[in-house]
């Protein structure tokens, strides 16, 4: 059987005239992004890859130079939702140096017109798709006047018409080809009125080939063009042929540099330089001598399981993973910003101790665990530093919480492997593992503060959860008390209506990852932090430290468990807990600072 039809790309590079040079993600050019995927269609067929695309072309972005609008891929936007973000794209442009809008989904033309088409978009008549979808005109023309320098519109859009059959005069399958204007490069995924392949591996030949081609370093724009359609041609067996239209293109452009042949020794006794801030943080540079020439992308993934170099720590971007030792968990790489904490007096569940809001400002990037720390991890700690974890964790066992003898992070009251998070943590057992961690590999581990914390959830979103406001998903994305649990474990509360297939713990990094690639940030274990917990926020830090107290007899827990229902896996929800106290909710996440 061949691979199923959808989509056909267009990528429109538009430079305005009299620009000589583009710059490299090397140089200080602003580079900003919109990434949309919509799949889940409510009135026409839905498509398997859009969001995976999206959220594929959304990390390599980021890995690039660019600012992504919202923190992340845009899913499954409906109309009032793609005005509402398209509009905030064209106001995020003013002052920018290169934008780039990427749209996975839908398309059809109509009269000559291409037109992108929201979740809801429902029409029965021509001048319905007028209204109910967005004229990649508009796309062009929010571009066109921000003063950029470089534009880019890629649209890989389904080729056959979603709303055949309904007798709308003027629509035709496929899209319309587009002229290239002045300083303009438009190439699509296949030939002007053929069909391109959706992909079988999650993503469409031509976005996979696009994002793997772009991180290479030296290519210009032609020769990347060139790269992307000889990749489609052999993944396709020359059945799908990517087409190029160009105006004349002055300078040049490249979206990652070629690699320096060889970095600088790095001064030990120069102070660090101030990090500079913004939203969303291009290039992080953390609190280190970094050279001005340190290489730009340094291969985190294949390197051995050490402790980064300052050349290496220089060259972080948001997103990079990297893990300091064979035990040590993997960490991601969070970007500086400013984020509003707390939740709004209208967000459902919501309680007093989760307000006042307020913006904290984020001055630094610093890193994060991708996941929770696991029972293997913790069993290394252990093993190495003979701590004593007790003899007892308060469990959820025939309908009652309570403290009983017997049960430890070894043994929560059910059953676990080595890569479910580990459970039955108290604070102070919490703080020897990240001081065990700074030790072993001379790095600054530590605990997240609440604010860093919140934030990280987040990934730029201001929704009850991370991923919207629609609790159904929280099956995707998290483990709490949902359908399987519900029918295995007694005593538990409300509970979501979807399954997750997990009554307790499930193995870390099973469900989908935030924007910010942190996996299990809804539900799974609780979580501590550095606070000491208030009742409010009244009086709270706006830097992002931790906020302490003179006598400190409870602490901060964040995230929820797989025993909590969906209200209290909201992003906003917080909870004090006693600070030696160890239960079947809680384990730990880490940071360390750049």
């Amino acid at each position: 059987m061949g691979l199923p039809a959808r989509s056909l790309t267009r990528f429109v590079l538009a430079v305005f005239a009299g620009v000589a040079c583009l710059c490299s993600p090397a140089s200080a050019d602003k580079r900003i992004a919109l990434v949309i995927g919509n799949s889940a269609y409510q009135k026409v067929s839905p498509l398997d890859n859009p969001r995976n695309d999206a959220e594929l072309m959304a990390e390599t972005l980021r890995a690039v130079g660019f600012t992504l609008v919202g923190g992340g891929a845009q899913v499954d936007l409906d109309k009032v939702a793609f005005d509402d973000v398209l509009q905030k794209f064209g106001n995020l442009l003013v002052g920018a140096d290169v934008a780039l809008f990427y749209y996975a989904g839908h398309g059809v033309q109509v009269r000559g017109s291409n037109y992108l088409v929201p979740v809801n978009a429902n029409p029965a008549r021509e001048a319905d798709v007028l209204l109910q979808a967005v004229d990649t005109a508009l796309v062009l023309a929010a571009m066109e006047g921000s003063g950029t320098r470089l534009n880019m519109v890629l649209l890989d859009a389904c080729r056959n018409n979603p709303f055949g059959g309904r007798g709308l005069r003027g629509s035709e399958g496929g899209l319309a080809q587009m002229r290239a204007p002045e300083g303009t490069l438009i190439s699509y995924a296949t030939q002007p009125g053929n069909v391109a392949f959706d992909g079988a591996g999650g993503h469409s030949p031509y976005t996979k080939a696009l994002a793997e081609t772009i991180r290479k370093g030296g290519l210009d724009i032609f020769q990347t063009f060139n790269e992307i359609g000889l990749a489609v041609m052999q993944a396709t067996g020359n059945a799908q042929q990517p087409w190029v239209s160009a105006s004349p293109i002055k300078g040049s452009f490249h979206f990652v540099a070629a690699p320096a042949a060889a970095a600088p020794a790095v001064p030990p006794a120069v102070p660090p330089s101030p990090v500079q801030t913004a939203a969303v943080a291009q290039q992080v540079r953390p609190a280190l001598p970094c050279s001005v020439s340190a290489p730009v992308g340094v291969l985190l993934s294949s390197r051995a399981a050490k402790p980064l170099s300052a050349v290496e720590e220089c060259a972080l971007k948001p997103k990079d993973a990297f893990r300091e030792c064979d035990k040590c968990p993997e960490l991601v790489v969070v970007p500086a910003g400013s984020f509003t904490m707390g939740s709004s007096a209208d967000e459902p569940d919501r309680s007093d101790r989760e307000g006042p809001q307020h913006i904290v400002h984020i001055a630094s990037p610093f890193a994060v665990g991708k996941f929770a720390v696991t029972v293997d991890q913790f069993a290394d700690f252990v093993a190495e530093t003979s701590r004593n974890m007790g003899s007892s964790c308060r469990t959820l066992e025939g309908g009652k919480m309570e403290d009983r003898p017997g049960r430890s992070w070894r043994d929560p009251g059910f059953s676990q492997t080595g890569s479910h998070p580990v459970a039955c943590i108290a604070f102070g057992d919490a703080e020897a593992y990240v001081d065990w961690l700074s030790a072993k590999t001379g790095k600054s581990y530590r605990l997240l503060t609440e604010a860093e914390w919140e934030y990280a959830a987040r990934a730029g979103t201001t929704t009850r959860f991370s991923f919207g406001d629609d609790e159904k998903e929280l099956c995707r994305y998290g483990n709490g008390t949902d359908v399987a649990a519900k029918r295995s474990v007694t005593g538990l509360g409300p509970s979501g209506s979807c399954n997750d297939g997990y009554a307790y713990t499930a193995p870390v990094g099973h469900f989908l990852p935030n924007a910010f690639g942190l996996y299990d940030m809804h539900g799974n274990v609780r979580q501590w932090v550095a606070d000491c917990f208030h009742r409010s926020y009244a009086g709270a830090p706006t830097d992002g430290s931790p906020w302490a107290a003179p006598d400190c007899m409870i602490r901060v827990q964040r995230g929820g468990a797989w025993g909590y229902r969906p209200a209290n896996l909201r992003s906003a929800y917080r909870d004090g807990i006693e600070p030696t106290l160890r239960r079947s909710f809680t384990g730990l996440r880490v940071a360390r600072t750049l």
